[in-house]
């Protein structure tokens, strides 16, 4: 099977101007520099002395690619394998101009807890100087600083293991990697919160650097704490179930459904029962695009991004934003079975019948009781899904974003990720704008509500008794803005 690969391989493909890797002679003294944007994760720079005798992982990432996320646990693994006798190294070459600050891609570090050194390489001359076009590549450079291997794409761990083994021997620097760590603990009682969903007369809330779900009552008192914070799919008690970056929430009735992201699993919190139950995913990260009308529990998911109630289904069926096979797929509660709702599969945004529909990293969803309405990250787009068609609102391809009011094709967003519908209005957590904006259905067109410094990449919004809630993400921290207001206001949560 062909590994996914994030949108800028996927756009040569498609225009048919794909190129092989130009002839390059990178030298570890390149990699030295630090890029445009030196080092960052480290407590120094990484020098020549220190790469030299080892072997080398290049990792070419941005921190906003689906893919680029989903290979960590391979790196981890070859991390703990090999220890001081292979060197990781990050080179984020990144695709938006959101992804190009250096405390912008710490911060996304930290979130996927990254152990290794990484290079802000957001002028891309490291990346042309190995010749590089797709995003997640990985290189392997022998203990000479020679290239062994690239591959481009997930499910490489195999290919990286083997080459990485039969040169081992030739390491001589045993210099511990540990040397430029950082403490990469966030202090903070909310480290990065990724979305929010209305409970009660309260909120519950992803605690994503934590691992766990919130409820907080209408005060911003945490009542509950579900998850013992230890990444992990385990089913239990409050206190000993696990979660791994949990995102995506919704609520009906007493039960709350979580779109567990990095264990490829939806899960099921019983709030009378206090207990949490995996109803769908098996943990494994999946690729399989035809999926219909499979047992949930026996199947493999990818990066489960979202969650919405799907219209005239009597809370009896979900929608779940599944960003890492770039479709939408619906989970009918009673049968405990699910099916592909939306998307072939493919990276890229093309509307029509929702099975042949592409999107492209659907990552938020909403409903007016009508439609499904979706935010498409990775072709910063707004789509609605309605009668079986998939249509989009805003948007034009994988590489036009901006923050443009009007109308389409106008108007423009840069890789938004979460939204909600209140009053004829889409709201949307433009996540890469820092912006919240507001799309009015009847008039078919995009304002600003706020932008600038107060927010840092918000991940959510939610509509909640008159008041819009943005999970404000890299501030680690919940704010307000009253519904015909602008001005935004802190929600503790504690």
């Amino acid at each position: 099977m062909k590994p996914f690969l994030c949108s800028l391989l996927a756009l040569f493909v498609m225009c048919g101007c794909y190129v092989s890797p130009v002839s390059a002679s990178p030298t570890l003294e390149i990699l030295a520099q630090g890029g445009a944007g030196g080092w960052l994760n480290v407590t120094r720079s990484v020098r020549v002395e220190d790469m030299k005798g080892k072997i080398l992982l290049l990792d070419f990432w941005t921190y906003g690619c689906v893919n680029c996320m989903q290979i960590v646990p391979d790196l981890d693994f070859l991390e703990k394998k090999y220890g001081d006798k292979l060197l990781v190294i990050g080179v984020h070459s990144a695709k938006y101009k959101g992804e190009q600050d250096s405390a912008q891609i710490l911060s996304a570090a930290k979130r996927f807890g990254l152990h290794h050194p990484v290079i802000n390489d957001y002028d891309y001359a490291i990346w042309k100087s190995f010749g590089i076009n797709a995003w997640p590549t990985l290189i392997v450079l022998g203990s000479d600083g020679t290239e062994i291997t690239r591959v481009s794409g997930e499910g490489h761990r195999n290919d990286l293991d083997r080459a990485i083994e039969k040169n081992i021997n030739s390491v001589t620097n045993k210099t511990s990697n540990k040397e430029w760590m950082v403490n990469r603990q966030v202090d903070t009682s909310l480290p990065f919160p990724a979305r929010i969903e209305s409970f009660g007369n309260g909120l519950v809330i992803t605690d994503s650097g934590h691992n766990r779900i919130v409820i907080a009552d209408a005060h911003g008192h945490i009542t509950q704490t579900i998850g013992n914070g230890t990444k992990g799919l385990k089913d239990g008690g409050y206190e000993t179930a696990q979660f791994n970056n949990p995102r995506g929430l919704k609520s009906i009735g007493t039960k709350i459904y979580v779109a567990d992201t990095d264990n490829h699993a939806v899960r099921v919190i019983d709030t009378q029962q206090k207990t949490v139950t995996t109803i769908a995913g098996n943990g494994k990260r999946g690729y399989d695009r035809s999926i219909n009308t499979e047992n949930g529990l026996s199947v493999s998911l990818a990066s489960p991004w979202d969650i919405e109630i799907m219209p005239r289904s009597d809370n009896q069926k979900l929608v779940i934003a599944m960003a890492g096979l770039h479709q939408l797929h619906i989970y009918d509660i009673p049968s405990g079975t699910i099916s592909v709702l939306a998307g072939n599969g493919q990276e890229d945004i093309k509307d029509g019948k929702a099975l042949n529909a592409k999107l492209a990293q659907p990552s938020g969803l909403a409903s007016d009781g009508d439609a499904i309405y979706f935010v498409d990250a990775e072709t910063s787009s707004l789509r609605i899904l309605k009668d079986g068609q998939v249509k989009t609102l805003i948007g034009t391809g994988l590489f036009d974003y901006g923050l443009v009011d009007g109308v389409y094709p106008k108007a423009q967003l840069q890789h938004a990720q979460g939204l909600d519908y209140a009053h004829g209005k889409i709201y949307l957590a433009d996540t890469y704008n820092q912006a919240v904006r507001v799309y009015n259905l009847a008039h078919g067109d995009l304002s600003t509500l706020t932008k600038g410094g107060d927010l840092s990449e918000p991940g959510d919004v939610m509509i909640v008794k008159g008041q819009l809630f943005v999970a404000d993400t890299n501030h680690n921290s919940i704010k307000t803005i009253p519904l015909g207001g602008h001005d935004l206001i802190d929600f503790s949560v504690e």
